[in-house]
């Protein structure tokens, strides 16, 4: 899965290095490397088309159309279309606790852990971990495993500690994954982006279909404490019992992982102290929380990313293109009475969102993605700009490759906007959903965790291409896999060919 449909990922990996098909994140980069060398068109390759070490400033729209792209006060780009595809995990996210000056340790970023010298360097001895998705459990378990001693620190005011299901897959499926990324798996999630039909009436328009669903979810609840044995290890003195998950993993506000360790729980139940604690201030050798100090050498954020664009894109452009911006920034007034009656529509379709758990909620601090197919601007003064990659989804390579046609096909004229009124109410619906679905994840509108495979057939079947790939019950039962979508690029252009005569 975790490739692109032309070129298949083929790693040699030692024994020691797979669990249920998972592997390090290292052959991911190799794979990128092989991919920009060995992808060439009219005789340059996608590495030679890539400007190195040239960050963009600021890009400004025309008034006479197109774009400019300011990289220095000496560079500078027009173009007459522009793809954003910065992503979401490029920029850091990086408090600044009080005390942040005077703390002598080392303080770095989870982006930078595995460049730097943490687990070699002698002179750390304790390191403290803030975060509580999936790559704080990485970095706790490397730095446990290293023999360092481990505080992960999770805070009590925010969504709580991530809930990691087992690796290990059922029946015929390899692990997981594979059975996450499956139609049947997809039809458990109340989502907008599925085809409206019988399956959804049935499992989420009927009280029957959602009591199902509710214990099937139950079920998955059940089995993934059940591997983390809570309450079966006498591990009070280390707090580990501080990682139960807040909600249950339906809804997703506290984020999902996976366990992809053999020994992951047994080590983090025995040599990682776990504080559920908001962190006070930093002293020069220690980290004070609202009950505790902790003397530690080294701090590590995992605290997840800032969105790119907000280092190029200044807060009213951002605004007029349905990025998030600051409240403080008038909305428009129509944005309001949509909102509302996209979120009547949601409830009505789907009255398992009527009633969430109790949960971890902030007021929101920006307005959220109002992009149309999560790519598009609703406002046609900015049709010839394009932001791909700015979802929350659980295998990027798919969503890329889809996304990238999609845009391929508007860029191409194949595809046209719809009128803007219909673009807002569908972008208010998406939002909407997305609020309901996944509560405070959701909030930005762009959390589509559980809805890949809908999302992208969506995508596919718009393009002109075929969204569901196999034929008969494995279309249902089967993983949607990178090698589904091989010959979607000779598909569309057949397509266009047909659309051009």
């Amino acid at each position: 899965m975790a490739c692109l449909s032309d070129l298949p990922m083929q790693p040699r990996l030692r024994e020691d290095e797979t669990y249920y098909n998972f592997f390090p994140a290292k052959y991911v980069t190799q794979y990128l490397e092989m991919f920009v060398d060995n992808k060439i068109y009219a005789e340059k390759s996608l590495r030679q088309r890539i400007m190195f070490d040239s960050p963009v400033e600021e890009i400004r729209k025309n008034k006479e159309g197109g774009w400019h792209i300011v990289q220095s006060d000496t560079q500078r780009l027009t173009t007459n279309k522009l793809v954003v595809a910065a992503g979401l995990t490029s920029q850091p996210n990086i408090p600044i606790l009080p005390g942040h000056g005077s703390f002598a340790g080392t303080i770095l970023h989870h982006k930078d852990f595995g460049s730097s010298s943490i687990l070699a360097n002698a002179q750390v001895k304790h390191v403290a971990v803030l975060g509580g998705a999936k790559s704080a459990a990485d970095i706790a378990y490397a730095c446990a495993k290293a023999g360092k001693a481990v505080s992960w620190i999770i805070r009590a005011s925010g969504s709580g500690p991530a809930a990691f299901a087992s690796a290990q897959g059922i029946g015929s499926y390899k692990n997981s994954n594979e059975l996450l990324y499956t139609r049947v798996a997809a039809s458990l999630s109340p989502s907008v982006w599925m085809a409206r039909g019988w399956i959804e009436r049935l499992l989420h328009g009927t009280a029957i279909g959602r009591r199902l669903v509710d214990r099937i979810w139950a079920k998955i609840d059940t089995d993934t404490e059940g591997l983390a044995n809570y309450d079966g290890r006498n591990t009070e003195k280390n707090g580990f019992s501080n990682l139960r998950s807040d909600t249950p993993m339906f809804w997703q506000n506290d984020s999902t992982g996976v366990n992809q360790r053999p020994d992951f729980w047994d080590v983090i139940a025995e040599k990682v102290k776990v504080y559920r604690q908001d962190i006070l201030k930093l002293e020069s050798s220690s980290v004070v929380l609202t009950k505790d100090k902790i003397e530690v050498d080294a701090l590590i954020y995992a605290t997840g990313w800032r969105c790119s664009y907000q280092s190029f894109v200044d807060t009213s452009l951002a605004h007029d293109l349905g990025l998030p911006s600051s409240i403080d920034v008038k909305a428009k007034p129509e944005w309001k009475d949509l909102d509302a009656a996209a979120d009547q529509e949601i409830l009505t379709r789907f009255p398992r969102l009527r009633s969430p758990p109790p949960h971890y909620s902030s007021a929101p601090t920006s307005s959220p993605f109002r992009l149309y197919k999560h790519m598009l601007s609703t406002d046609p003064a900015y049709h010839d700009v394009l932001f791909l990659g700015h979802i929350a989804v659980g295998n990027n390579f798919r969503a890329a490759e889809v996304q990238a046609l999609w845009a391929t096909a508007y860029l191409d004229g194949v595809l046209h906007a719809p009128s803007q009124a219909y673009m807002e109410k569908e972008v208010a619906l998406q939002v909407a959903w997305c609020r309901r679905r996944y509560l405070t994840k959701g909030e930005l509108g762009h959390w589509l965790y559980y809805d890949l495979v809908p999302y992208t057939d969506a995508l596919l079947e718009e393009v002109g291409v075929k969204g569901h790939r196999k034929s008969g019950a494995r279309d249902f039962w089967a993983p949607c896999v990178a090698e589904d979508l091989k010959g979607v690029l000779e598909e569309y252009l057949n397509h266009k060919a047909l659309q051009d005569r």
